[in-house]
């Protein structure tokens, strides 16, 4: 998501492995405000804090599908709705559940047909796994998936070869 491959991405963060989280956090907003990536907190405990990180245009792309709004007005979401909304509603969701929604593949830039194919299959029978479960366009996938790996294999190589964050991550 980083390097702009994909729409969003979640990470998890221990709070106490860091000075100070919340500063920490705010020093990298501006940094990834004007490369076009938003932060969404989606859930936070006392330890650990998840947060989403998106490319609004392509994630509000993404929702438009008609396959997704198919997806997202069965589970309970408003057509309206704003991109907020749809991300407070998924948090809410997240809560009550305790666990992932099946829809969070849609905030992450999943085709919609392999979200479609989760839910129906119940995660089941599926034609590949990697970064998700694949359901249809096995071969295209396994490419994306493929691009993907040597992405973040570079990402990190760079990373550990003393390159700054701010410097590797990619404006869209």
């Amino acid at each position: 998501m980083l390097m702009g491959l994909k729409t969003a991405s979640l990470l998890s963060f221990q709070k106490s492995r860091f000075d100070d989280f919340e500063a920490m956090l705010a020093d990298y907003l501006p940094c990834f405000n004007c490369k076009g990536i938003s932060v969404f907190r989606l859930s936070e405990g006392e330890e650990y804090v998840l947060l989403l990180f998106y490319r609004k245009k392509s994630l509000l792309k993404d929702l438009a599908q008609p396959a997704a709004k198919k997806i997202l007005k069965q589970l309970g979401y408003r057509h309206d709705d704003t991109l907020m909304g749809m991300l407070e509603y998924l948090k809410m969701r997240m809560q009550l559940k305790k666990s992932f929604p099946h829809e969070v593949g849609l905030f992450l830039g999943y085709p919609p047909e392999d979200v479609a194919g989760f839910i129906q299959h119940k995660g089941q029978d599926f034609a590949y796994s990697g970064y998700w479960k694949v359901y249809v366009n096995e071969r295209e996938t396994r490419a994306l998936f493929d691009l993907y790996a040597d992405c973040t294999q570079d990402f990190c190589l760079r990373l550990e070869g003393g390159a700054s964050l701010p410097d590797l991550v990619k404006a869209v």
